[in-house]
């Protein structure tokens, strides 16, 4: 196992901080909607423009942000990552333009992916050799939700102190500008100058993981299409999951909207951190990753069915709904981790999760306004469950197809270290 050190554990938090800003200040609308649509004098429509603005510009910086991971060093990108985000913020702060809203919203979808995402991802599974990857992705998934926790308090106490929503938001921005430019500070101080990649190579012990990728070679890597696919299924039911829980246990449970938020806030604070540490530990014990997914994917099959089978006992219900986020988490904490049994190489990173992050997250565009249609037609209908069974069966079939890849990626595995095996042997033999 590979030694931590200290400077390794402040590049370990400023990374997973440098994530958890890139993906909390550019969405407050999740917590502050009505606040900052009356701060920055902005209706529905136009809030739903700028959230679309960000998502397509993140979407088609994904396999940017792998050419720049692979050619830039990581501390070099993380510390423009943050200057950028510390002054856009600031300029956020002072702009109720609304098309300089829309262009600090498409430059934070540009700095939160093409300099960040990749180099993050990189930059993170270095930190541990194979046999801790789960529990290092899984950490830094829980440290993200940490971060994001302590930042969502100190906001909310800003915007409670404060008696206008426009001042309210407007300190909320600086205040998270002024954290942004600590961890700018931390990340000057800490990162290691040197470059990632001349680090690989001089601690390589085999051609594989010295050798200089291009785009051709990532796409033909059968390990790279075994992520995209399992990248693709757990985030789906981690999103979808997440998305219409609350509003299942309002509109077809019969929950009060207050008591729905707390349930929301247990999945998105206290879950994502237990699900991060504790899912993390747990699939570094599997020897075959691909078997840990399988185990999920097919009890997230019966978690669902048990969602759809309870709803007359809405005590169990909502119980069920919960241990399903809790294990959509582990998922999502994790699935990076498979790259490795995958048989996507060390160097290959940069550019593989480029890749598999643009093909992995279409769905996230085209399914959710099918599940909203489905939704509207069922209340129309008089019989809301109808919509969300749909949403319920169409996770069903993302989570079967989730097992056969799961299945895929153990045979693979274990065809990868019988030829490392071998090699190994001839070697010795040699």
């Amino acid at each position: 196992m590979k030694k931590f050190k200290l400077r390794d554990l402040m590049v370990f938090i400023v990374l997973s901080a440098t994530v958890a800003i890139a993906y909390q200040l550019p969405y407050l609308r999740y917590t502050f909607y009505d606040q900052m649509m009356a701060a920055l004098q902005l209706n529905n429509t136009q809030m739903g423009v700028m959230a679309t603005a960000i998502s397509l510009t993140s979407t088609i910086c994904y396999p940017i942000g792998g050419v720049l991971a692979n050619k830039f060093s990581l501390r070099n990108l993380i510390i423009i990552t943050l200057a950028a985000f510390a002054v856009l913020t600031v300029w956020y702060a002072f702009s109720t333009n609304y098309i300089a809203l829309l262009i600090i919203h498409v430059l934070y979808g540009f700095f939160g992916i093409a300099t960040l995402w990749s180099a993050y991802l990189t930059g993170i599974r270095n930190l541990a050799d194979e046999s801790s990857q789960s529990k290092m992705f899984g950490s830094s998934e829980a440290t993200r939700g940490i971060v994001q926790t302590i930042f969502g308090f100190i906001f909310l106490g800003i915007m409670g102190a404060v008696s206008a929503p426009t001042l309210g938001f407007k300190y909320v921005l600086l205040t998270g500008a002024a954290l942004t430019a600590v961890f700018l500070i931390l990340a000057i101080i800490f990162l290691p100058r040197t470059d990632s990649k001349k680090e690989i190579a001089s601690e390589a012990v085999t051609d594989v993981q010295v050798k200089t990728f291009t785009f051709s070679d990532v796409i033909k890597n059968k390990g790279v299409w075994i992520t995209i696919m399992i990248v693709m299924c757990a985030y789906m039911i981690w999103s979808l999951g997440n998305g219409y829980l609350t509003t299942y246990t309002v509109q077809v449970l019969g929950i009060s909207m207050s008591l729905a938020s707390t349930l929301g806030i247990v999945r998105s604070y206290i879950i994502v951190f237990l699900a991060g540490f504790l899912g993390g530990f747990v699939l570094d014990r599997f020897t075959y990753k691909g078997k840990a997914f399988l185990i999920m994917f097919i009890v997230a099959i019966a978690l669902l069915l048990g969602v759809m089978l309870s709803s007359a006992v809405v005590p169990l219900c909502i119980a069920i709904t919960l241990i399903l986020a809790f294990m959509a988490n582990v998922m999502k904490s994790t699935y990076w981790s498979i790259m490795g049994q995958a048989g996507i190489p060390v160097a290959m990173t940069p550019l593989a999760t480029g890749v598999v992050s643009f093909i992995a997250f279409i769905p996230e565009f085209v399914v959710p306004p099918i599940c909203g249609m489905w939704i509207d037609q069922a209340v129309a209908a008089g019989d809301p469950a109808v919509g969300f069974y749909k949403i319920f069966i169409m996770l069903i079939v993302f989570a079967v197809v989730g097992v056969f890849f799961s299945i895929v990626l153990s045979r693979s595995t274990k065809k990868l270290k019988m030829a490392a095996a071998a090699v190994e042997a001839g070697v010795v033999e040699a």
